[in-house]
């Protein structure tokens, strides 16, 4: 009788056990799903994570690196205005681009950016815009819901900074003849392209770029595209060289390459795609570019032939 009873309690000790197991983890999923808010729903731009209502097309970008320090704050510093041009798949009113440590200009409006519509269809007027820090978005709220199927275009005019942390359009220095050299140039990758521009900044929102970068004389500006023609202007008394840049591929955005710099290249062709080695001018001079330029050709062939794909780009 007395086993019997140690029996039964250790059975019921057991079931005790196993729903307080039960009701552990379901409390552990609850605070996942909710962030911790007891049940609040999360407000979109809290999640780190785009929503799919909008896909991007294509981009049209310029960038203005400056290569000398801002006399007033002795920060190097880069403008830019964009275009990205999205077709809208579900109805909504809010409108989620990442951005990071990016300042805005203001529109005519009061607003930072600008909607429009393409076809006779007016897009939503704005109803506010902030930043949202954490989660690195530019939120724009709008007056009514955008129309499933339809294109729409946002503007933008920013000014970041040229900083040295190897992140996004970033500054890079080196000692040439005793002088110090400035370099603009990129790295996008893994999420630091919304530190440069606007732009839906995770790998799946793959769209064309289409570049344009301002750059003093006597500098060369590279992007992923080729090179499409380079004019001279002058914008604010400031003597500049436009350097526009074919359209790209449809690709992910922390692929974007962007540099500006004072280099030299060497330059061959295998079949009909252009490799060029570009490198520090006494480099170049001195012939520490020819091994590069001699075995990239070859290495192409030997990967296109492997994988059995084709090279998708004119130059190298």
């Amino acid at each position: 009788m007395g086993k019997r009873f140690k029996v039964s309690w250790l059975c019921v000790l057991c079931v005790v056990l196993a729903l307080v197991s039960v009701a552990t983890i379901v409390t552990l999923w609850t605070i996942a799903f909710t962030g911790g808010k007891g049940g609040d729903v999360i407000a979109p731009w809290d999640r780190y994570r785009l929503p799919i209502v909008l896909i991007p097309e294509f981009y049209n970008i310029t960038l203005w690196p400056r290569l000398m320090p801002n006399p007033n704050s002795s920060l190097y510093i880069f403008t830019g205005w964009s275009t990205v041009q999205f077709e809208c798949v579900e109805a909504t009113d809010l409108i989620l681009i990442h951005s990071n440590k990016l300042n805005y200009t203001e529109m005519k409006d009061g607003h930072w950016v600008r909607l429009t519509a393409g076809g006779a269809e007016s897009a939503p007027n704005i109803k506010s815009v902030w930043l949202q820090l954490e989660t690195q978005y530019l939120v724009i709220q709008l007056r009514s819901k955008l129309t499933p199927g339809q294109k729409y275009q946002l503007y933008t005019e920013f000014t970041g900074e040229l900083a040295d942390d190897l992140a996004g359009f970033y500054r890079s220095e080196y000692e040439e003849d005793g002088a110090r050299k400035i370099i603009a140039t990129s790295q996008m990758h893994p999420t630091h392209a919304r530190k440069t521009f606007p732009c839906f900044d995770e790998p799946a929102m793959k769209a064309v770029f289409h570049i344009t970068l301002l750059h003093p004389p006597g500098t060369i500006a590279l992007s992923n595209g080729m090179e499409t023609g380079s004019a001279a202007i002058t914008i604010d008394g400031q003597a500049l060289l436009q350097t526009r840049f074919e359209a790209t591929k449809k690709m992910s955005t922390y692929l974007l390459a962007i540099i500006v710099s004072d280099y030299a290249h060497l330059n061959t062709t295998q079949g009909n795609i252009q490799i060029r080695i570009w490198a520090r001018r006494n480099t170049i001079e001195q012939g520490q570019g020819n091994y590069a330029l001699n075995v990239t050709g070859p290495i192409l062939d030997f990967f296109q032939s492997y994988y059995e794909i084709p090279y998708p780009l004119r130059k190298s």
